[in-house]
């Protein structure tokens, strides 16, 4: 799955004359657009596509990518020529619309791990929603929800109780729309309400971060957040701890995982851990590949984790090495470890305090490393199940 839907159209109108003639989304959080944070989310996750639905003051989202070129995603706007609702602006993209995509809201994001509701869209789902947990939901509504199935949706200010909220993020089968015409339609009212009715929509929890632009308050709070704080990351080498090492290892059809290596990736991606990778890629340096190859492998790596509902934050690499045959990376690299550029560039990048970053590794130097920059580590044998570390790495880090 490669294409994320995000709905644009809205008014607004809770947020009074700002956006008037503006795009909430388009509203500026951290002195970028609320919708580009949405987007950089998005590629992180491996999307190659987002389709944009846009409706009120379309222009500016319109004028806005013509001059901002966003790297590595492919940007699709479609605009609809008067409102039709959420439900009808995904009538209006249907031509545009993969078999199975994710669909949320530009106006709230959830820093967590949303992919993870893939795994409920199965042959009695047609539709699985993250669910956010709070202590209040009255001013959303909740969801109720019996064995991971969505029962009931409750209005708004019925109750103060703890419970889910929908998180507005989805993971759809497009046929749910095949017999539909394109009409001013809610898609929470008029397509998710019905097919809650048949039974074929699922909920789950997703653990992390939520914040909507819908009022002047929480818009407020979106600009005040720090939603790196105190975060915490793994970063693992690659070669020999992540996938097997068949010594220069770069093409899609040597990719093969080392035991518990998903397993892991995705159970610190519910924990709301970061993950990265810091590998040295010498091989690059000594003509045995390109770096398109290793970026290529890289892509792949995404795309086999993405099925199952895992990501990794960034990629981190070395292709330096002071015997390489390529001039312009034959160098003595301080990226290349044990040496701590990969990981001083991660930890600035990312704003993180080194108390909270622990390194995986198979080699001594992925531990030297580890102990130069001054984090925590842990060392794989390259023999039991990766998964088996869990307890190990989340102790380290909470200790």
């Amino acid at each position: 799955m490669n294409q994320c839907v995000i709905l644009i159209g809205g008014k607004g109108s809770r947020l009074g004359e700002i956006t008037k003639n503006f795009p909430k989304p388009m509203l500026n959080i951290d002195e970028k657009p609320f919708l580009i944070h949405l987007i950089n989310q998005i590629k992180i996750f491996g999307f190659s596509e987002v389709l944009l639905l846009a409706g009120h003051s379309s222009s500016v989202v319109e004028e806005y990518f013509k001059k901002n070129i966003i790297k590595n995603i492919t940007i699709k706007i479609i605009t609809e020529d008067s409102p039709l609702g959420t439900g009808g602006a995904l009538l209006n993209a249907y031509e545009h619309l993969d078999d199975t995509f994710f669909l949320m809201n530009g106006d709230s994001i959830i820093d967590g791990n949303w992919l993870s509701i893939l795994e409920n869209l199965d042959a009695q789902n047609d539709v699985s929603i993250a669910l956010i947990k709070k202590d209040n939901c009255s001013r959303y509504g909740s969801v109720k929800i019996k064995n991971n199935k969505v029962i009931e949706f409750e209005e708004k200010k019925v109750s103060n109780q703890a419970g889910y909220i929908n998180g507005g993020i989805y993971c759809i089968k497009k046929h749910i729309l095949k017999n539909l015409t394109v009409n001013n339609l809610s898609f929470e009212n008029d397509i998710l309400f019905q097919l809650v009715k048949d039974k074929r929509v699922s909920g789950s929890e997703v653990k992390g971060y939520f914040i909507d632009i819908g009022t002047p308050e929480s818009l407020k709070e979106a600009n005040n957040a720090d939603w790196l704080y105190e975060k915490k990351a793994v970063i693992f080498d690659r070669d020999g701890t992540l996938n097997v090492d068949h010594g220069y290892t770069h093409k899609i059809s040597d990719l093969v995982w080392m035991s518990g290596a998903i397993s892991l990736i995705r159970h610190l991606n519910d924990l709301n851990y970061l993950v990265f990778v810091a590998t040295n890629q010498a091989g690059i340096a000594k003509g045995k590949y390109k770096e398109n190859d290793m970026h290529i492998f890289h892509n792949e790596m995404q795309n086999q984790l993405h099925k199952n509902g895992a990501h990794i934050d960034g990629f981190f690499f070395c292709p330096y090495h002071k015997d390489g045959i390529i001039p312009e990376y034959s160098i003595d690299s301080q990226d290349r470890k044990p040496n701590i550029g990969m990981l001083r560039e991660l930890a600035s990048l990312w704003n993180l305090r080194k108390n909270n970053m622990l390194l995986v590794g198979d080699r001594d130097s992925d531990i030297q490393c580890a102990e130069n920059f001054g984090i925590k580590s842990v060392k794989y044998n390259g023999v039991v199940n990766l998964c088996n570390l869990k307890d190990n790495i989340v102790s380290s880090l909470m200790g």
